[in-house]
């Protein structure tokens, strides 16, 4: 291995110069990548070029590390340093998918293989198996969608009315009030309560069961608070704390906030807030937390967050645990149905069972909607108190102990700033139109897969 080549190759800075929409980012934003998984592909394409810049052979990209070098290639200028840096121009040859082509990146990628494996040990599967990040979940999408489920279960449930009047009404003539009441609702109770059991026990071994090498296994904190609280604030305020824990940022008296001018960042989120700050100058956190939930460096952790989601919840195994839960609680009020049809054609008092299947179906649409989103603010983030998180990260990383603690692991002095916003705006972007006085004052204006391989001069 021609070590100097590559230590040359891990230096190389691909987001230089610095912006707001920089390789890294766009590279993110554009494939809804996690950030380390975005690293993760990037560090792979470095390893792709030092092949394709020593190799005497033709070599052929993964679909995802081809994802980056597409993107790289429209970093022209960056492309081109780097080509100087190994030494060689590396060409981008797509695939036309000629049968007489075939053969040739058969080969190619055999002869990849081996090579990587020469150089650089296993391939990691997460990167060379898989066309996207997603697939590494290994979740086959439903063929009958939620939604149409739904419309089909609707119907379902008001032509089964009459049979069941007919079936139920002999056995409801013999149970008086409040015996059906007190019954109902019991029923109901339990229903419920084994529905929530059911859900969080079956949505953790469809999460266990994804290949140990997924995504899912690598988030980071923020995105794991984002999963969590599906607050884009919540991320942000993450990152701000910990400049003005650091003394980066200063809390002035009158709740401003503004540039101390000490230390430097340390991530690109980071300089993104600060060169946010640079540009407002002294203001209110409101102004300058409405400017930082736009930015593509905070979008991406809530785009990445909510494709996951959506996946997620197109697959086969969610929408079984779905169908389960609509049958079930669409029985409970199909039962309550016919005993309200029931009393009317007997002339028997109504209001208390019709309040109660008013209640009980907006409690099944409340739990059906709180089910699409239970892997990611439940799941998802217990699997990693209980068995990722280790005591070490907890110690070294504050991060980690945000995502356990949420604010109460906040600088004291941020805490009311932070609890005003939430006060202030609570639609999940941490964003508003305008501030009140509790803020110290006005706050101020608001190829794809398909290549082949590559060749050089």
């Amino acid at each position: 291995m021609n070590h100097q080549l590559w230590n040359n190759i891990l230096a190389f800075d691909f987001d230089h110069p610095p912006g707001e929409y920089g390789f890294t980012t766009r590279l993110a934003n554009e494939n809804y990548w996690i950030k380390t998984f975005t690293q993760q592909a990037i560090l792979e394409y470095r390893r792709f070029m030092y092949m394709a810049a020593t190799a005497d052979h033709m070599v052929s990209p993964s679909a995802i590390v081809d994802t980056v070098w597409h993107q790289h290639l429209i970093f022209s200028q960056s492309y081109q340093e780097f080509c100087s840096l190994i030494g060689k121009t590396v060409q981008h040859l797509p695939s036309t998918h000629n049968e007489g082509e075939f053969e040739k990146f058969r080969l190619a990628k055999e002869r990849t293989k081996k090579l990587y494996k020469e150089t650089f040990g296993e391939l990691p599967g997460a990167i060379w198996d898989h066309k996207g990040m997603y697939e590494s979940l290994r979740l086959d999408k439903a063929k009958f969608p939620i939604r149409a489920f739904i419309i089909a279960g609707i119907l379902a449930v008001l032509l089964m009315i009459v049979p069941f009047y007919y079936l139920l009404s002999p056995v409801y003539i013999k149970i008086e009030n409040p015996d059906f009441i007190f019954g109902f609702i019991f029923c109901c109770i339990a229903v419920i309560s084994f529905l929530k059991f059911y859900n969080r026990k079956r949505l953790r071994e469809i999460i266990k069961a994804v290949d140990k090498d997924s995504f899912i296994y690598q988030l980071e904190p923020l995105e794991l608070v984002y999963l969590k609280t599906q607050r884009l604030s919540n991320v942000v305020n993450g990152v701000v704390n910990e400049l003005v824990e650091d003394y980066r940022i200063d809390i002035n008296t009158d709740y401003t906030i503004e540039m101390s001018g000490r230390g430097t960042t340390n991530s690109i989120e980071e300089l993104q807030v600060m060169n946010t700050l640079h540009a407002l100058g002294k203001t209110y956190y409101p102004t300058l937390l409405k400017k930082l939930v736009r930015k593509p460096v905070f979008w991406n952790t809530a785009n990445c967050m909510n494709a996951f989601k959506k996946y997620f919840n197109k697959s086969k195994k969610f929408a079984g645990v779905f169908y389960v839960n609509f049958a079930v609680m669409a029985l409970l009020l199909l039962l309550g149905s016919i005993r309200l049809v029931t009393g009317i054609l007997r002339d028997k008092p109504i209001i208390i069972i019709t309040g109660l299947l008013v209640l009980l179906a907006m409690i099944m649409f409340i739990q059906l909607y709180r089910l699409t989103r239970l892997v990611c603010t439940h799941t998802i983030p217990e699997m990693y108190k209980s068995e990722i998180i280790t005591t070490t990260q907890l110690q070294s990383n504050w991060q980690w102990n945000y995502f356990i603690a949420g604010p109460a692991a906040l600088t004291v002095s941020f805490v009311p700033i932070v609890n005003y916003v939430e006060r202030k705006y609570d639609n999940g972007s941490g964003s508003g139109s305008s501030c009140g006085t509790s803020c110290g004052s006005s706050c101020g204006s608001s190829c794809g897969s398909s290549c082949g391989g590559c060749g050089g001069d």
